[in-house]
C-alpha cells in the first residue's frame, strides 16, 4: 500500500484526491494547508486521517511515500526541497514554477537527490478522458 500526502486544499486538491482514491494499493494518509479550515474540510470529504498546516510536520510525521504538491507555483520549489531531503517522490500541480530559473532549480533538486518527479495534469482524470483511453485500449 503506498501512502501519499496532498499539501495544498485549495480548488485543485479535488482533483487529485478523487484520482488518488480511484486507485487500488494506495491510501492518502494526511493533508496539508496554512489554512487548516480547508484541510480539515478536504479531510472530512475524502476520509483522510490526518491534517496539518505546516508541510515538514506532515513529512516527519506521515512518512509518505509520495507528495502530491497541489499548491500555488511559489511554493513548489521550497516544498520539492523537503521532499527531496527526504527521498520522497513528488507530484506537483502545473505549471512547475513560476520562472524558467526555478523550474531548472527544481530539476537539479530532484536530479541531485536521484528523485522522480512529475508534474501533473489533472485533466486526464475527466470521466470522458478515461473512456477514450479505455475505447482506444479495446481497440476502437
Amino acid at each position: 500500500m503506498l501512502r501519499v500526502a496532498v499539501v495544498g486544499c485549495g480548488f485543485v486538491s479535488q482533483h487529485h484526491l478523487h484520482a488518488w482514491r480511484s486507485l487500488p494499493d494506495l491510501a492518502v494518509v494526511a493533508v496539508c494547508d496554512r489554512d487548516r479550515a480547508a484541510a480539515e474540510g478536504r479531510a472530512a470529504e475524502f476520509e483522510v486521517p490526518a491534517v496539518h498546516t505546516n508541510l515538514v510536520e506532515l513529512l516527519d510525521a506521515a512518512r509518505p511515500d509520495i507528495l502530491d504538491i497541489a499548491t500555488p507555483p511559489s511554493t513548489h520549489l521550497p516544498f520539492v526541497r523537503e521532499a527531496a531531503a527526504r527521498g520522497i517522490p513528488v507530484l506537483c500541480q502545473k505549471p512547475l514554477a513560476p520562472t524558467l530559473d526555478e523550474a531548472r532549480e527544481i530539476a537539479h533538486v530532484a536530479e541531485a537527490a536521484n528523485l522522480r518527479i512529475m508534474v501533473h495534469e489533472n485533466w486526464r482524470w475527466r470521466p470522458w478522458f478515461r473512456e477514450i483511453q479505455r475505447l482506444l485500449r479495446a481497440g476502437a
